[in-house]
């Protein structure tokens, strides 16, 4: 009940409506009418999308008003802080522990459906969409036919992840995607298989237990789910090995496999650490795991037949109508006419004119002033999870990328350290002569050759490259701070129950508020000591590694990795779920590295993959798929059984694949690659991050090349104390200085203030500057083009439908991305396979208007001087 209250079939009232009279009469409902009378069809179709509709009347009408204020209040304080929760629930909770002298007409019905909502279903409507509330514990769920199709298509997964990784935008068959490939397959096991099977330990094991389950369609789904993580190591990978970047000749079969087995384990038996702070908690929501549910369960369990705002059609056949309806079109962006993916209809209007170019452009500039950049499905939700991602989280990202624009021009125009002789925004590193910078020009033996160096060049930096980096360092002290301290609540909560776990063996369902942590509690947990010791043979395969190979690397570097995100993954990873966003320590991780061990980029880069991905990125994909098994009731111990194995024989199929396209893939990571692998969201940026950070140090970086980065910590230390303060003070101190303004100004310039300016100051109460320091970090090599239409997506069907079609946006919303983005990647798959491998070029009009201009050119507005480079005189370069 997160909206409106309904009082009939066909009239609406607001919590604030002035036809509640608080001196009339209440309506109380005498002792032979039960308060589930009150509730109206299309109310309780919200309140339950899923048939839960009579048990939670039952649960209403048994509900005593003691109870019910008891679970207002408690709940009203826990999620106090909580950006998801809604705000029309909020105010109504608050009036209705007012009392009902205060809160007028339906005061009995309203406070316990709330109070039912919050305790045995979810105050959040996604949720309540996906998640279940009544558990059917018995059906199969761990059986070899979910094992055999979950590993199956982990292994084509893993194989189609790593080999799209290097593709801009990348391309994979997300969990939300290979539904549509995985359940035909389970269908077809079901009525070929025969019934045999063994019995072991009392429990008997068949082939073809019965009709495919919703819950084994889930489990494979979780099993497969693997596949999506074991990219995590070829950054560093690709790095090292290909010619145009490091082209190291000891990066061999076997250290590929090593590396990515220890990054995959680590991360993994991280995870336990994890999951009491973004598993357990109620606000840890992660929304978007939803549309997974949602579309395993229109696959899977039949539906009754309604009529939802005159939509009367199955999920099931609206998933397929749609993903079909994609997999057709997407051949018109994707390839008979690319001007429709790359959509910069307004640098056409002058192709050479830089300017325009620049400002407009989806390729070489930024994307400004171009509502409609895009009509490929793939660049539209590329930055954001438009339609399961929360529209809070989307909107200030959006805003936060708009609003930095002004300061990249800034940057570029006045020439900031040499940034005008480069193209805008780009995540390479350039040479002085305005080339694509070569390592091999400086280094010698993995170490950087002075001499060579000064002699070469220094590596530069676009201007929307600096300021991503600039903005990395704000981050953290803001996300650190401000989490650590608005969620203080739960945060602080989940390391009290940490303790207790380790020091007294307390379960992780014990005192749950919710319903699932409820029904969960029947299923033994993974002991800790398991994750302990997955995180313990990891650290020793890791100290093995760096002792056999030339990376020049220490040990101890492992264990101040591990420290580091002991302390800072807990608040990325509640940001996580409670915002939808993926985030990682790259940045902190790297500027400790450049300072502690200077000049060696090997170095760099294992600790840019080890501590940003196989500690917080992989742990938290790990309790990601965690928190969708606790929503759909999958025993802990099953999950964590298939990740296991799932993890040693994708880390064979991604180390195979690597080797694959970096011998097969022509161009490979060049910027003009014709099938858009060119590396630009791993290889590049990697590459850059790693010369700036690795080979040149941290003190040099932070000295006289590039001083003002320094004082970005400071700056973000700044941000978090001003909005703590600011959104800590202002409910208490604000309505009073708006009474002194409204008595002192005159009632027109009140009004004209009470329309614009207040409203602005009361929305910062809500603002999170960390959502608006991430939209910052999304520039280089992303740009508007890539963010806009996800944002008015975002608006559409994360703000608009939920407010005024809930009951279609609760069953209609999460298929209709799944299905989609099916679309686009067996689109795609099939595409690239056909004419794309071997490219079969189509040369007409509408292929080649988005790159004839300025726009499709790495150009500058600053010509290289006549002595060949730009930037200090070599031999004194810093």
């Amino acid at each position: 009940m997160a909206g409106k209250v309904e009082t009939s079939e066909d009239a609406e009232v607001t919590p604030e409506s002035p036809n509640q009279d608080p001196e009339k009469p209440q309506y109380r409902p005498t002792g032979h009418e039960r308060i589930g009378d009150q509730i109206p069809h299309r109310l309780l179709e919200e309140l339950a999308p899923n048939g839960e509709g009579e048990y939670l009347l039952d649960k209403i009408n048994n509900m005593t008003e003691e109870e019910a204020v008891a679970i207002i209040q408690e709940s009203y304080k826990f999620h106090a802080d909580d950006w998801n929760f809604p705000t029309e629930m909020r105010e109504r909770m608050r009036r209705l522990l007012e009392g009902p002298k205060q809160y007028g007409e339906m005061y009995d019905r309203d406070l316990r459906v709330d109070a039912v909502t919050l305790r045995f279903s979810s105050p959040y409507p996604g949720v309540r969409a996906a998640a279940d509330i009544l558990d059917t514990s018995s059906v199969p769920i761990e059986t070899i036919r979910a094992y055999f199709l979950g590993i199956s298509w982990a292994v084509i997964g893993t194989f189609v992840a790593t080999f799209f990784n290097s593709r801009f935008p990348a391309i994979g068959l997300s969990g939300s995607v290979i539904q549509i490939l995985l359940f035909p397959c389970a269908k077809f096991l079901e009525w070929g298989f025969p019934d045999w099977g063994i019995t072991l330990f009392g429990v008997r094991h068949s082939l073809n237990p019965g009709p495919w389950t919703f819950k084994e369609q889930m489990f494979a789904t979780i099993t497969y789910n693997i596949s999506i993580y074991t990219t995590n190591s070829y950054g560093m990978i690709l790095v090292q090995k290909m010619d145009v970047y490091y082209g190291l000749t000891f990066v061999s079969f076997g250290y590929q496999l090593m590396l990515t087995l220890f990054v995959q384990l680590m991360g993994m038996g991280f995870a336990g650490y994890l999951r009491r702070f973004s598993v357990y908690p109620v606000k840890a929501a992660w929304f978007t795991t939803l549309p997974v549910i949602m579309m395993n369960r229109a696959l899977t369990r039949p539906e009754p037949r309604e009529n939802i705002n005159g939509w009367t059609i199955s999920r099931y056949r609206f998933f397929y109508i749609c993903t079909i309806s994609m997999a057709i079109y997407y051949w018109l962006p994707g390839y008979l006419f690319n001007a429709l993916s790359t959509f910069n209809w307004m640098t056409w209007i002058a192709p050479e004119n830089l300017t325009l170019a620049i400002l407009t452009g989806s390729s070489l500039g930024l994307g400004l002033f171009n509502p409609i950049t895009t009509f490929d499905w793939n660049i539209a939700t590329s930055s954001y999870a438009a339609l399961s991602q929360p529209f809070f989280s989307t909107c200030t990202m959006w805003f936060g990328t708009l609003l930095s624009a002004p300061i990249i021009l800034a940057i570029y125009y006045t020439n900031t350290n040499f940034t005008a002789y480069l193209p805008i925004n780009s995540s390479s590193a350039f040479a002085n002569d305005g080339k694509p910078y070569r390592v091999q020009n400086v280094v010698v033996n993995n170490k950087l050759d002075e001499a060579k160096y000064q002699s070469y060049s220094p590596p530069f930096y676009s201007a929307g490259y600096i300021l991503t980096v600039g903005a990395n360092f704000a981050f953290y002290p803001v996300y650190f701070l401000y989490i650590m301290i608005n969620q203080w609540t739960t945060v602080g909560r989940a390391y009290v129950d940490f303790y207790k776990g380790l020091r007294y063996g307390k379960g992780n369902y014990e005192d749950a508020m919710d319903v699932h942590s409820r029904l969960m509690a029947q299923y033994p947990e993974v002991p800790d000591w398991w994750f302990l010791l997955i995180l313990v043979l990891a650290i020793v395969v890791a100290c093995v590694f760096l002792s056999i190979y030339p990376l020049d690397t220490p040990v101890w570097l492992v264990f101040l990795i591990i420290a580091v995100n002991l302390v800072f993954a807990v608040p990325l990873s509640l940001l996580s779920a409670t915002t939808g966003t993926n985030l990682s320590l790259g940045s902190l991780i790297q500027v400790l590295t450049g300072y502690l061990l200077p000049g060696n980029p090997n170095a760099f880069l294992f600790a840019q993959t080890l501590g940003s991905w196989a500690l917080a990125g992989y742990g938290d994909n790990y309790v990601q798929d965690q928190k969708m098994a606790h929503y759909v009731k999958i025993a802990p111990r099953a999950v964590f059984r298939s990740q296991i194995g799932t993890i040693i024989i994708t880390c064979f199929v991604a180390v195979a694949t690597q080797n694959f396209i970096m011998e097969n893939v022509k161009g490979l990571c060049t910027p003009d690659q014709p099938s858009r692998f060119t590396c630009a969201n791993d290889g590049a940026p990697l590459y850059a991050s790693s010369l700036m950070w690795g080979l040149l140090g941290s003190e040099r970086m932070f000295g006289a090349m590039y001083p003002l980065f320094k004082w970005c910590f400071l700056i973000g230390t700044g941000i978090a104390v001003v909005f703590l303060v600011g959104q800590g003070l202002g409910p208490k101190y604000l309505p009073g200085v708006k009474e002194k303004l409204r008595v002192k100004l005159r009632p027109r310039t009140f009004a004209v203030l009470d329309k614009t300016l207040f409203p602005f100051v009361a929305s910062l109460l809500w603002l999170n500057p960390v959502l608006v320091i991430q939209g910052v970090q999304h520039w280089a090599p992303s740009n508007l083009a890539y963010k806009t239409p996800g944002f008015i997506l975002s608006f559409i069907f994360m703000y608009l439908l939920p407010k005024y079609r809930l009951a279609w946006w609760e069953k209609y919303n999460y298929v209709l991305s799944a299905a989609l983005t099916a679309g686009v990647a067996i689109s795609a798959l099939i595409m690239f396979f056909a004419v794309g491998y071997s490219p079969i070029k189509l040369e007409w009009w509408g292929n080649k208007v988005s790159s004839a201009g300025m726009d499709g050119r790495s150009v500058a507005i600053l010509a290289i001087p006549e002595r060949g480079y730009f930037g200090p005189e070599k031999g004194s370069f810093p």
